[in-house]
């Protein structure tokens, strides 16, 4: 018992430091993506073509996984520390690719895909070990040592873009940034994955589970929505209002301090609500701003109240993993983000390449997540448990009916198009046979 608890006392020191590193190499290759393609010359809507092609292909590796979970439950250390490593390779060549859109949106999209094993792997791992409230205080503490380490990150992007000259700032912060990443991969060599618990449950499902499931997950995926169209449109309109680029970088600086708060201020389903509806406030309130510097106060406030959002799912799947199944329930969580970047992508690629009309799609999404959370989500719905119940079956049945008729939609035009294609073929070959016939004839 003493030697379980060391080893989970062990495990979670691990699990953080490698927080803390990786803190530090997201912090400064993903915050510092979006406004070094802005202020590189990339408008809005080839920004939005680059970030649509990697979320489509993170869709694409999220389905693959999820239907053959076999793929990561094996070898899974040796696969977490293969992936972990080769993730921070591919993020370091990014800037050197900036005046080649066409070789952006291929290496951004394999670096965007990489995401996926790792962030399923290290839930694994995490799963391995820690369930329901472990899994939670865990979570708490690798986002607050990340937060903490992001904020080292974004000073330093901050300082780099200020003071040196693009594009050699990229270069160095990219290239500094993936080495300290590749510290957080030597940190997982000694973790301990106990291989008897990954191996997913067999367990029917109930309807209930089914449900919160997938509302959740509905849930969740409108916030990454709304969160991922801020995030594109938020440099965009800064440098509208003339903003310098490290104002831009400052955004992720200041949301990496919430970060480190919003972790420890929601510990309540109610309070995490309540992180919601608040995040809607702020995130409407960034379109009539028109000093930057404020900019910065908002990006702290978002970062603090989406949080909450977080942390709600993941109570919630730390609570049916066993039921879901470890791989499943690392999936929804991870998958969620590649879903949202790719609708936020869509619509800014699309619907509108203006940053102001995009924000307003961004709150749009997330009052329909606040929606969710007050009628389909027991544990924070306003109404009683049975009429919550009844709202969650009515969401879930409109998102598997409206799955179910694209699927059978997309088949029946599929199967169309090759008739077409395969009558005009008949009567091209026919008129083909006529012509010689008739040419045979007329001889």
């Amino acid at each position: 018992m003493v030697e379980e608890t060391l080893m989970k006392d062990v495990g979670k020191m691990l699990m953080v430091l490698e927080a803390f590193f990786g803190g530090f190499y997201v912090a400064v290759t993903r915050n510092l993506f979006i406004p070094m393609l802005t202020y590189s010359g990339y408008s809005l809507q080839l920004l939005s073509y680059v970030t649509l092609a990697a979320a489509l292909a993170s869709i694409m590796i999220s389905y693959i996984i999820y239907n053959n979970p076999r793929i990561v439950e094996s070898k899974i250390k040796l696969k977490l520390l293969l992936f972990h490593a080769t993730e921070r390779f591919v993020w370091l060549s990014l800037p050197f690719m900036l005046n080649a859109p066409n070789f952006m949106i291929i290496v951004y999209s394999l670096a965007q895909t990489l995401t996926i094993p790792v962030g399923v792997l290290i839930t694994i791992a995490m799963f391995g070990q820690y369930h329901e409230n472990e899994f939670v205080d865990l979570t708490v503490k690798r986002t607050a040592a990340s937060s903490a380490a992001s904020i080292l990150g974004m000073i330093f992007s901050t300082y780099v873009t200020a003071s040196i000259l693009a594009p050699e700032s990229y270069f160095i912060a990219y290239v500094t940034s993936a080495l300290i990443g590749l510290i957080s991969t030597t940190v997982l060599i000694p973790y301990n994955i106990p291989p008897t618990t990954i191996v997913d449950s067999k367990i029917n499902i109930s309807e209930e589970v089914e449900l919160k499931k997938i509302n959740t997950y509905i849930l969740f995926t409108f916030m990454m929505v709304g969160g991922n169209i801020l995030g594109l449109s938020w440099s965009p309109l800064l440098k509208n209002l003339n903003a310098p680029v490290y104002i831009a970088v400052g955004l992720s600086l200041a949301g990496s301090v919430g970060g480190t708060i919003g972790p420890y201020l929601w510990k309540r389903y109610r309070q995490y609500l309540i992180a919601i509806a608040l995040n809607i406030i702020v995130t409407t309130s960034v379109m009539f701003i028109t000093w930057p510097q404020v900019h910065l106060i908002l990006s702290f406030l978002a970062s603090i109240t989406f949080l909450g959002v977080n942390l709600l799912a993941t109570s919630i799947y730390a609570r049916y993993v066993k039921v879901l199944g470890v791989v499943k329930a690392s999936m929804f969580l991870t998958s969620a983000n590649a879903v949202g970047l790719f609708i936020a992508s869509f619509i800014t690629s699309f619907i509108t390449s203006e940053p102001t009309t995009a924000i307003i799609f961004s709150t749009i999404f997330r009052v329909l997540a606040l929606m969710v959370a007050l009628l389909a989500i027991p544990e924070t719905a306003v109404v009683p448990p049975t009429t919550a119940y009844e709202f969650g079956r009515v969401i879930y049945s409109s998102s598997v009916l409206g799955y179910t008729f694209t699927v059978e939609t997309s088949k029946n035009m599929i199967r169309f198009t090759v008739e077409v294609l395969a009558l005009a073929f008949l009567l091209t070959l026919l008129y083909f046979i006529y012509r010689i016939a008739g040419f045979i004839v007329g001889a």
